[in-house]
């Protein structure tokens, strides 16, 4: 996403160019470029995440389906249909989180995408999506609707809540609005979606013919109003949801509440079995989740002699909207409900 939002950002650039003295332009470019691009910088950063990098530091790594079957004791079936069984003295779940769909009827019928799909989706297109709906107003829905905005498409970004980044102070997120607005972007706060669906619409071409064509719409209400944005694709960028099943946890009755429950230790019901990263909330981003990595594992090693307890104070939060939004610790809202 980084790497499309620079991209973005240089289109951006260009277009203002006389903002920095030089003669502005429209852009031209192949957005199938800039989806290879961005998959070139993928395939240059994987080898950090690699399972060879980690073998070569010493990692045991095994490739399969894990599940827990005692609080000491797991079963991984490979590819291949066999199955390991490994005993521990110490586990982390660290099983991250996916992008969540909304049970929104239709939804499967237009098709839609995420922020882990539209990659692969996207890229032998020679355009950005003309009419473009983001679902949702968090960080990934208004990064992606900033950038699909400044790449050319015709974005409509649509939040429930009445104001974008509700995690933010409130005129932070009414800068982030005026900014998206700025851009472009058809900003509907306090807007419900509440269906999707395909219809048929019958048009007649220059030479007098009809043709039929497929129209995707959704349809969204405010207040007592109704209406229906058209779309050629949708992302639905409403949150992302801790993956918590099918690995065990409810066979040994590991409490859940839409994400692990741990206490101050990374520590679940069962002391030596430990969770971190977006499992295990409470913030979904990849230094939270080293944060708390360094923790667990300390722990888990060393839990016996001395254990430290998990601190969120410093936490460092960004947005890469841009302007950038970024806040370390307590913002404004937070202290206040805190009572500080």
């Amino acid at each position: 996403s980084k790497a499309l939002i620079k991209s973005a950002k240089v289109a951006h650039q260009i277009t203002h160019a006389d903002d920095y003295g030089l003669t502005a332009s429209n852009p031209t470019f192949s957005f199938r470029n800039v989806m290879n691009r961005i998959h070139q910088v993928i395939a240059a950063i994987a080898p950090h995440d690699s399972v060879e990098r980690y073998q070569s530091m010493g990692v045991e790594v095994l490739e399969g389906h894990a599940k827990l079957i005692s609080p000491w004791c797991l079963s991984i079936t490979h590819a291949d249909g066999n199955c390991t069984q490994l005993t521990s003295r110490s586990i982390i779940i660290a099983t991250g989180a996916a992008p969540f769909v909304p049970p929104l009827p239709g939804l499967e019928s237009t098709g839609y995408l995420t922020s882990d799909t539209l990659w692969d989706q996207l890229r032998s297109d020679e355009q950005a999506p003309k009419r473009l709906v983001v679902l949702g107003g968090g960080p990934i829905g208004c990064e992606l609707a900033q950038a699909f905005a400044r790449l050319g498409s015709d974005v409509t970004q649509v939040e429930m809540l009445e104001r974008l980044m509700v995690k933010e102070d409130e005129e932070v997120s009414l800068f982030v609005k005026e900014a998206l607005q700025k851009d472009k972007v058809n900003v509907l706060t306090g807007h419900r979606a509440i269906r999707c669906g395909v219809s048929e619409l019958e048009t007649t071409d220059a030479t007098g013919n009809d043709t039929k064509n497929k129209v995707k719409w959704l349809e969204v209400v405010c207040g007592d109003k109704t209406q229906r944005i058209e779309f050629d694709q949708i992302i639905v960028a409403v949150g992302r949801a801790p993956r918590l099943s099918g690995f065990g946890l409810e066979e040994l009755g590991i409490p859940t509440n839409k994400v692990v429950q741990t206490n101050d230790y990374l520590e679940t019901l069962y002391p030596n079995i430990y969770a971190a990263g977006d499992v295990a909330g409470p913030y979904q981003f990849t230094h939270a989740a080293a944060h708390q990595a360094w923790y667990a594992s300390v722990n888990a090693l060393f839990g016996q002699l001395k254990r430290f307890k998990v601190d969120y104070r410093i936490i460092p939060w960004a947005t890469f909207v841009d302007p950038e939004v970024a806040r370390v610790g307590l913002n404004e809202q937070e202290a206040a409900e805190q009572g500080i």
